[in-house]
């Protein structure tokens, strides 16, 4: 039983995501670009720079194997092109 100033998580994302919801496509296309300068601004500013942006988070070995998967399923090659 969660204290009674706590809410369920249920509840605390719906809260969250209350504002977003009405708004338009072009609304939420400007939250983004707002965010998008907020990290690039913070991103200058880093002093390893350089190194955050060559930084490639690895995939996950089960999505390596299902990206084989669908590429072999699709007959698509490994380079992404559709084989002949």
């Amino acid at each position: 039983m969660l204290p009674k100033w706590a809410k369920d998580n249920r509840t605390a994302v719906l809260e969250e995501a209350a504002p977003y919801v009405g708004m338009s496509d072009e609304q939420r296309l400007e939250v983004l670009r707002s965010v998008l300068r907020a990290g690039a601004r913070q991103l200058a500013m880093h002093s390893e720079r350089e190194r955050l942006m060559e930084f490639r988070d690895p995939l996950p070995k089960s999505s390596i194997e299902a990206l084989a998967r669908l590429r072999r399923d699709r007959k698509v090659g490994a380079d992404g092109r559709a084989a002949r």
